[in-house]
């Protein structure tokens, strides 16, 4: 989940210093981030699901990684997958 996270943010970052400087296989960067993008957001949605947790906080996990998914997985990720992992 972790280095999926970290995939969907360097490969387009990555994408968008090549489209600025005129270098190829930018959209290829694109394509790769999405992919973790996707990967980091079905693996934690997952996680999340399938937790001991209460009903009311999976369901705010869930509809902030859907909504917001960059900045809510960048605080799931630091704060609260410890709990969700170790609540399974």
């Amino acid at each position: 989940v972790v280095f999926a996270y970290i995939g969907a943010v360097i490969f387009p970052l990555t994408g968008i210093y090549f489209i600025v400087n005129s270098m190829p296989y930018a959209t290829i960067l694109f394509i790769i981030g999405a992919l973790c993008y996707g990967t980091f957001l079905i693996k934690s949605l997952l996680e999340v699901s399938n937790s001991k947790n209460e009903r009311a906080n999976k369901t705010l996990w869930i509809l902030g990684l859907i909504f917001m998914g960059s900045l809510v997985g960048l605080i799931y990720i630091l704060s609260g997958r410890k709990r969700f992992v170790q609540n399974t």
